[in-house]
């Protein structure tokens, strides 16, 4: 965090808003939204401050707007449309007050690294940075959900504590704020080129085309998210503290291609949700909702044994012991994997080996779902 000035008791007067908002420190509108909008906030008259609800005694953040202004309807609109959004890992707006000699947003506080500094001092493993992501993906479908999307998510949008979590700040109110709108509410290019027809995907200039724009804009930006968490480089074209990620013949590598270790499918999910497309399904546009199903998808879940195998000793149908276990780890299973023979079941018709698996388990894309037939089919 960016720490520009710490007012004392000689400017009382000036640093308590509403009778209970203390303000404490103030900080630089660049550590909270990338780019240059930050810096022209700052000149329009726009300051950010850490403060303190001397009322509930907790630490919020306040958007102190320039005074002896009106306050654009657009901000107050995207304010009253944050505020119906409800969900721990999106950052609060507690109060407002747009009536005052000098305006204010009163916010929650973000704890924590914003995703620049997080990067800076190292990468996450691959599972972390899905599992991140995908929470983050969530947040957004709620918020999709609630007609209020972000259409300026950046990486210091995306702060990291070790104690609370994950928290995104400035939903739909920095777009608002920066007076950008849909239409430039971030960069739009994803690094990557396509031969086809062009998608619906939000542009950097002109009106909006459709209503998916939003749910793109969104999305992409996840995406550029997600490929700096697994490589440590920024596929987008606005500046950053990351260093651009490498291209060739024009086109942003893929994730693999910059770091070895990085699976499979998060390179295809990553490279298909940067052109805001499912990776199942290209022809159709991603949603947020969508990219956090695709991303929980590829951790697989960890069963452990638990307690002794189970046997049935009904003589009439034969069946013996079976050990009902699954994954020994992500990685798969144990000697493929703790069960008697190959698929797993030890005998459910007295076979065993290939055949032995309970006739309605199903292997998909990677995943078994499987179940225990204790009684023979009729």
């Amino acid at each position: 965090m960016t720490v520009v000035e710490v007012f004392g008791s000689a400017s009382e007067a000036v640093t308590r808003l509403g009778g209970r908002f203390r303000l404490d420190e103030r900080i630089s509108v660049g550590d909270h939204i990338s780019g240059g909008c930050g810096a022209s906030l700052e000149a329009g008259g726009v300051s950010l401050w850490k403060a303190t609800d001397e009322l509930l005694g907790r630490p919020v953040t306040i958007y102190l707007l320039p005074a002896g202004r009106p306050v654009r309807p657009g901000l107050v609109a995207a304010v009253q449309a944050a505020v119906k959004v409800s969900d721990p890992r999106l950052a609060t707006i507690y109060d407002t007050d747009f009536s005052a000699d000098r305006p204010y947003i009163v916010s929650e506080w973000a704890p924590g690294t914003h995703l620049e500094d997080l990067l800076l001092s190292g990468l996450p493993s691959p599972m972390l940075a899905a599992a991140m992501i995908a929470d983050a993906a969530d947040a957004l479908a709620i918020a999709h959900q609630a007609g209020r999307p972000h259409l300026r998510l950046t990486p210091r949008s995306l702060r990291w504590d070790n104690s609370t979590g994950l928290k995104i700040t400035g939903l739909g109110l920095d777009a608002a704020l920066c007076d950008l709108g849909l239409r430039d509410s971030g960069p739009r290019d994803s690094g990557l080129r396509d031969s086809g027809p062009r998608d619906s995907g939000p542009r950097d200039s002109g009106p909006r085309d459709s209503d998916e724009e939003p749910m793109l804009a969104d999305t992409r930006a996840l995406a550029r998210m997600l490929y700096a968490l697994l490589t440590g480089f920024w596929p987008g074209e606005e500046a950053t503290a990351l260093p651009p990620a490498p291209r060739h013949k024009g086109r942003v590598c893929t994730p693999r291609q910059v770091r070895a270790g990085v699976p499979a499918i998060l390179d295809a999910i990553t490279y298909q949700a940067l052109r805001g497309r499912a990776p199942d399904a290209p022809t159709r546009p991603l949603a947020p909702a969508g990219l956090a199903m695709a991303l929980r998808g590829v951790r697989r879940p960890s069963l452990r044994f638990v307690g002794p195998p189970e046997t049935d000793t009904d003589p009439a149908h034969g069946l013996v012991p079976v050990r009902r276990a699954g994954y020994a780890g992500p990685a798969g299973y144990a000697g493929r994997a703790g069960y008697a023979g190959r698929a797993g079941y030890a005998g459910r018709a007295g076979h065993a080996g290939r055949g032995g698996r309970a006739r309605h388990a199903r292997g998909r894309e990677g995943l078994l779902h499987h179940t225990t037939l204790l009684r023979s089919a009729v």
